[in-house]
């Protein structure tokens, strides 16, 4: 017991020490925190709309894009947009996909002089702006699935980032 103590004694006298303090703290740092580190997000592309969406890792699989489809498809390039796209989600219980959310690159000022003060966005709320052009998503409005069912957790953690810049990156 007594040799427990003497080592945790040691261990305080060598810590209050400011040289090892510099030079052991950065090595601690390179050792532990790695394997502190929540694992990278998985990339979805959003083609043709130019960028990729970070998603957690066990959610890409469950996501998939395409055309919009039907009459609004066609108001969306009536509109000017540049791209557009649809993402969907596919459940883990059984049922059909689902649209997550639909995103838009329109040239800045067409995007402009969609909006209409006191009205919802026709087309997305605004992400971002990159050179001259402008990122919009239009989410889900309600809960598509019951919150307390996986497929509600799932897009719950998605519907929290899609109007963060920092979810979007160009996609190469």
């Amino acid at each position: 017991m007594s040799g427990g103590i003497i080592r945790v004694g040691y261990a305080i006298a060598v810590m209050r020490n400011p040289t090892v303090l510099r030079t052991a703290l950065p090595l601690v740092a390179v050792v532990l925190l790695p394997s502190c580190s929540p694992q990278p997000d998985a990339a979805v592309s959003l083609s043709p709309v130019p960028f990729a969406m970070s998603v957690p890792p066990a959610l890409a699989p469950r996501l998939q894009t395409g055309p919009i489809e039907g009459p609004f498809g066609q108001e969306v390039e009536r509109a000017g947009a540049l791209a557009s796209t649809t993402l969907y989600y596919r459940p883990v219980e059984q049922g059909e996909e689902v649209i997550f959310l639909t995103a838009y690159w329109f040239p800045a000022d067409k995007f402009d002089a969609l909006q209409s003060p006191g009205q919802p966005p026709l087309f997305g709320t605004e992400v971002l702006r990159q050179d001259g052009n402008v990122l919009s998503v239009a989410g889900p409005v309600d809960a598509i699935f019951a919150p307390d069912t996986p497929d509600g957790r799932n897009l719950t953690a998605l519907y929290g980032v899609i109007h963060l810049p920092e979810t979007y990156r160009a996609d190469d």
